[in-house]
């Protein structure tokens, strides 16, 4: 077995400096085994290399002395702490512009797209389409690496300061597009544009074809090098980052490292996820890493997930200005060695998959109502249609959030035939009206305008059991009226009527159209968006008519039952046929912006189908959490507790 897929490992990144030429290569490793780390990735070549390269076509450090990298290698090996060499092929240094001017993208105007003493070459010129595959080619030749990580692989239409520089205009690029499509280069990013759309897949045909050409090269020399970068396609360790950015638009997506780790988890069987929680703050302020609290977070979803615990800063550890984060993630490090086999045996226990689908609103929206309802459930990419159709049997309800259609017959096939319940929101299938027939028995009808100041009537209280006192729902956004002749429309549409002075806010109408479907109460469509309001807006009664409906069309969903506060994350994963994990972390501390040290969370309640004997996980080992009983009773006193729950058959 390849060396990543054994079990989970522990990564630190230190994203090198020209300066840190000169770093103490034992000091380092010191660090190193401090953590707990048994993996490192360190900078090797592409902008900069940490090797005596003799290639024209790279440029070492100027603060370079001997092998930084080769050293750092060997002590590492020495140590028991593998390699992976990370490469940046994205720009090399500005005065290749006069001697190679056809390795450089160019905005509309033809110019270079330049960073500091940089400029950023083309995915299809001959820099990255030849040389940085001999850069890769001669490093893994030369030093026994474990493997090769290449960062901003692709096409890159910002550059570091978030400027937008467009689709690549250089010559490379419109003689590839128009040998693949026929067709002139477009110069617009625009989603109505035939031409921009065949611009997108072949996009997508050259990354895949450069990733393609990489593997074959490293693979043919060591087929025991892992492959890494921020792609699933011709990959082994696939790469995303849990990262901060002082301009990013609210809500602060809490869940990030457990949406990155379960996507690949549950698409991609075959491959690991590494998933970095950033130190910084954001690029600008690599020095300032986020909140201790917030790092443990983001390594501990990872852990949770059965991933790799993954961490990154810039320079070497001595001289980094902030060590506030340190402990905590030695913490986190030390804690998963301890238990490191149990980590590497989790099997899914979900009876939910949920689809990631383009519209990321309305999919964050019911993976927060899930996390928060303590639902296990599974994530898959609706980029893997074919994959998906091979697993939906697997599950007892399949969530689809905002997709407008799906290409693979063999998908489309999979959903009218599997015996699991199939749920969907926010207008889905709007561009596929045979499908919405055939799996939800309806047709799309008009957009209801206006949308604002409607309401949603919670009716039959028989399904909407969470709203005793309270009858009406606000409706906002996108929604639209649905027909059928087949289903059971329910959830009344309240429609708007004046508003303004209270004098005149009267004369609203319940109306005839349903705002839910349910087909042969098997599948249920919501023509409006539910996950979107309750991202962005965080009104639990769209929540609870999301629940409801899951309870009314499986009533006994979920054989572990979990009582406890929505802040609290649940993980639940099978080791073998006796064993299972039960993880819980304290998002307590979490106040929308900011993350804080938790508060402490007592009688959670975890209800099983049959007696258990339970062990509690610490660092030094495991202890006794009770007898025999079919009820087991957590506290939660810190942001992390585990428990190994053994059935007593």
């Amino acid at each position: 077995m390849d060396w990543w897929m054994e079990k989970p490992f522990r990564m630190i990144q230190n994203n090198l400096r020209d300066i840190d030429a000169e770093m103490d290569a034992d000091e380092e490793v010191r660090w190193l085994l401090s953590f707990g780390a048994n993996v490192v990735q360190l900078g090797c070549g592409g902008i900069t290399a940490f090797t005596p390269t003799k290639q024209p076509f790279q440029r070492k450090s100027p603060y370079l002395q001997g092998d930084k990298f080769g050293e750092l290698l060997e002590k590492c090996h020495q140590n028991g702490i593998r390699v992976i060499a990370r490469f940046d092929v994205s720009k090399v240094h500005e005065d290749y512009l006069t001697t190679d001017p056809d390795w450089f993208s160019r905005t509309r105007e033809g110019k270079p797209i330049r960073y500091n003493d940089t400029a950023a070459t083309c995915i299809n010129g001959p820099y990255q389409q030849e040389l940085a595959v001999r850069i890769i080619e001669d490093i893994i030749r030369k030093y026994p690496v474990d493997g090769i990580f290449f960062n901003m692989f692709g096409y890159q239409t910002r550059d570091y300061d978030g400027n937008y520089v467009g689709i690549c205009q250089c010559e490379n690029c419109r003689r590839r597009f128009h040998s693949f499509s026929g067709m002139e280069l477009p110069t617009e990013e625009n989603p109505e544009d035939p031409v921009f759309r065949k611009y997108l897949d072949f996009r997508k045909f050259t990354v895949r074809d450069m990733l393609q050409k990489i593997r074959k090269t490293v693979k043919e020399i060591n087929p025991g090098i892992a492959v890494s970068t921020y792609s699933p396609y011709e990959i082994d360790i696939i790469r995303d980052e849990s990262n901060s950015a002082v301009d990013r638009p609210y809500p602060f997506w809490i869940y990030s490292a457990s949406d990155n780790t379960s996507i690949v988890r549950g698409t991609y069987p075959d491959k690991v996820s590494s998933n970095v929680a950033i130190n910084a703050v954001d690029i600008p302020y690599r020095f300032m890493g986020v909140s201790k609290y917030l790092t443990k977070l983001r390594l501990l979803q990872n852990m949770a997930n059965g991933s790799n615990l993954d961490w990154c800063i810039i320079g070497a550890f001595p001289d980094y200005p902030d060590r506030e984060n340190y402990e905590s993630v030695r913490e986190v490090f030390h804690f998963h060695r301890q238990h490191e086999e149990l980590f590497a045996k989790l099997k899914s226990e979900a009876e939910v998959l949920l689809v990631r689908s383009g519209c990321q609103a309305e999919y964050r929206g019911l993976f927060r109502i899930l996390k928060e309802a303590h639902l296990l459930f599974d994530v898959a990419s609706a980029d893997e249609e074919e994959r998906i159709a091979e697993i939906l049997d697997r599950y007892r309800v399949v969530i689809i959030p905002g997709a407008d259609e799906f290409r693979s017959e063999k998908l489309r096939a999979a959903l009218l035939h599997t015996k699991a319940a199939v749920v969907s929101t926010g207008s889905s299938f709007s561009e596929d009206s045979e499908l919405l027939r055939k799996l939800f028995g309806l047709r799309l009808g008009k957009r209801i305008e206006p949308v604002r100041g409607s309401y949603l009537l919670t009716k039959p209280k028989e399904i909407f059991r969470s709203f005793p006192k309270r009858n009406w729902v606000y409706l906002d956004r996108e929604a639209y009226e649905v027909e059928s002749e087949e289903g059971m429309l329910i959830l009344p549409l309240v429609r708007a009527a004046m508003y303004g002075p209270p004098e005149r806010c009267f004369g609203h109408e319940v109306s005839e159209v349903g705002m839910a479907m349910l087909h042969k109460r098997k599948n249920l469509y919501l023509p409006w968006l539910l996950g979107s309001l309750y991202y962005y807006h965080g009104y639990e009664d769209h929540k609870e008519i999301f629940l409801d409906l899951l309870r009314y069309l499986c009533p006994d969903l979920q054989k572990i039952r979990v009582e406890a506060p929505p802040c609290v994350e649940f993980f639940c994963d099978r080791i073998d046929d006796r064993r299972f994990l039960l993880q819980f972390l304290n998002l307590s501390g979490f106040n929308g912006t900011t993350m804080t040290a938790p508060l402490p969370i007592r009688d959670i309640r975890v209800d099983f189908p049959e007696n258990i004997h339970a062990e509690r996980l610490t660092e030094e080992g495991l202890i006794e959490a009770g007898g025999e009983s079919s009820t087991l009773s957590v506290e939660l006193p810190d942001m992390y507790a585990a428990y190994l729950c053994i059935l007593s058959s």
